[in-house]
């Protein structure tokens, strides 16, 4: 196996640790199943504190994992009305490492069924 192959087999299971942490998989799904929301929101519809929910959302932000806009808030009935937040939604990156994940599990059951994984 290459050296350069090695690499990249090992970014990837450093992407896939990322995800594997509870609360940044409740915050991916949040965000899979909303539209853009903010850290207050975010924090509130998962039962987290601000603090964490910043943490977490910079470390998958760093990732490619999600990204943030600053926009303003209209909710109409919100406090924060009319002041700017980051919103911020999932990338296409989440999808192509779940699906590379799911991959992996496909070949590993195989392997344990006794057939031999596709290349």
């Amino acid at each position: 196996m290459s050296n350069k192959k090695d690499l990249s087999q090992e970014a990837e299971a450093n992407l896939l640790y990322v995800l594997m942490q509870p609360a940044r998989q409740k915050i991916i799904k949040l965000l899979l199943q909303s539209k853009p929301l903010y850290i207050e929101q975010i924090a509130e519809r998962i039962g987290m504190d601000r603090r964490s929910v910043s943490f977490h959302l910079a470390t998958l932000a760093e990732k490619g994992f999600v990204e943030g806009q600053f926009e303003m808030i209209v909710e109409p009935r919100n406090p924060s009305r009319g002041r700017a937040a980051k919103f911020y939604k999932v990338t296409p990156k989440v999808k192509n490492v779940i699906t590379k994940w799911d991959a992996l599990l496909e070949a590993t059951k195989a392997i344990d069924r006794g057939q031999a994984p596709l290349n």
